[in-house]
């Protein structure tokens, strides 16, 4: 039986999506999921990935396109003749030190563009690395960058500016949710250009299995903290375990959120999304949370897995509901 807790949505993002025709493209260890590093590459001969920034990133240690070179790929919403679409941005998760297989990135941005009709662009922020090069808040740099980035960008891709949304899976969940409840800082970033005056504040946030606490007495992932604040210590690490805990930063600005988890994740603690549930009950924050009895931690479209397969639908239903879809 899936267990689910639903707060009454009082925000509708009204989203108009008059026809035009588009085209579709079909192109580790997570917390215990395995995938080698450089797998995923920046390709400057692909069309549809998108770098970051046009010369070297900020915080960047060099140009290696494994590496050093955050990006996102383009998969245009499909089957349909729509102007005005909106958008979603997926992040992957991967314990902030590597991306997690691909059942969190290609397989979904497929289905978004394919079932729901939206342009989805894949994330793939920079990882920390053993030396704890790429640590907070350089994996913010590059989430924050690409929202703006896809907002500077909405006219070439027939995007609605005012309906682009984020999801993020685990550890991607935790940068996702850093970034709609932190969109009015720039996280220091040390430079700025004509992108970064673009707003960095999610219209809706998606979330699927998250890391939430940054706080190890309130269910932190032992992975993602250690790798996202290495060397970090004293009231600086007390500092940032609290800022980064998004169960404590909940504002009036919040924007509307889906949250799907199982209460048997083998992974991360689910009392990450039930303190968000109840953070977010408590602040009069639109949401809408699944909290199924069972169901694989890393799953993705979670296709085939009792229970927790459902949430697509529910997802595209809630999307509907806020006017994000039609």
């Amino acid at each position: 039986m899936r267990i689910a807790t639903a707060i009454v949505t009082a925000l509708v993002i009204v989203c108009f999506h008059p026809p035009r025709a588009t085209a579709q493209r079909s192109h580790h260890e997570l917390e215990g999921h395995s995938a080698p590093r450089e797998a995923h590459c920046y390709d400057s001969s692909d069309a549809d990935e998108i770098r970051l920034w046009s010369g070297r990133a900020p915080g960047a240690v060099g140009d290696d396109p494994c590496r050093d070179i955050p990006f996102v790929q383009v998969f245009r919403a499909a089957g349909t003749e729509r102007e005005n679409t909106s958008a979603l941005l997926v992040i992957p998760g991967g314990g902030y030190d590597r991306l997690s297989d691909e059942k969190e990135q290609t397989p979904v941005a497929e289905y978004f563009s394919r079932n729901f009709h939206i342009t989805t662009f894949v994330l793939y922020y920079r990882l920390v690395q053993n030396d704890g090069t790429y640590r907070y808040p350089v994996p913010m740099w590059d989430g924050q960058r690409a929202l703006k980035l896809i907002r500077y960008l909405a006219e070439r891709y027939g995007l609605d500016p005012k309906c682009i949304g984020v999801f993020g899976f685990s550890a991607g969940g935790h940068l996702a949710s850093t970034l709609a409840l932190h969109a009015a800082t720039d996280f220091e970033l040390p430079v700025h250009d004509v992108v970064d005056v673009m707003n960095g504040h999610p219209d809706l946030l998606g979330l699927g299995y998250p890391v939430i606490s940054m706080d190890p007495a309130q269910f932190a992932s032992p992975s993602s903290l250690t790798h996202l604040l290495y060397g970090y210590r004293g009231h600086e690490l007390d500092h940032l375990q609290h800022y980064l805990s998004g169960q404590d930063n909940i504002t009036r600005n919040t924007p509307p959120v889906f949250l799907f988890e199982s209460m048997d994740d083998q992974r991360i603690s689910p009392q990450n999304s039930v303190m968000f549930a109840q953070a977010l009950r408590a602040a009069n924050i639109s949401a809408d949370v699944h909290l199924f009895s069972h169901g694989v931690h890393g799953s993705g479209l979670s296709a085939g897995i009792p229970e927790e397969e459902a949430w697509p639908e529910l997802f595209h239903r809630w999307l509907s509901s806020q006017g994000f879809v039609r």
